[in-house]
């Protein structure tokens, strides 16, 4: 190799901001339809990062429901992409996935409510 060699930051190509749950303090529970819990990693307009001790399959179809103490809503989506991302002795398999919405959701905060 010539010269030393350079990290070239790569530009985000997200399409949306993504609000962390920590950003999200009026969310109260998510969760998928017909019932089982995820934890929120991250939230946007178009689709959501989720962990979940449930297996989710890429193309699978998904119902979330996301609970303020004011509003409820239910956006469809697709499971784009989903791994292992953990393996621990309390919680056995964590699965992380990533959810895109049918359509844009409306969220509180956000400029959009």
């Amino acid at each position: 190799m010539d010269g030393p060699l350079r990290l070239q930051r790569i530009p985000d190509r997200r399409r949306d901001v993504r609000w962390s749950r920590l950003e999200l303090p009026w969310l109260r529970e998510l969760q998928f339809r017909p019932g089982f819990n995820a934890a929120l990693v991250n939230l946007s307009f178009r689709g959501a990062l989720v962990e979940t001790s449930t297996r989710l399959r890429p193309g699978a179809r998904a119902v979330l429901r996301l609970t303020s103490t004011a509003r409820v809503w239910t956006v469809s989506g697709a499971v784009s992409r989903s791994w292992v991302a953990a393996v621990e002795r309390e919680r056995g398999v964590v699965y992380r996935g990533a959810v895109q919405f049918d359509n844009a959701l409306d969220l509180p905060g956000t400029g959009t409510d």
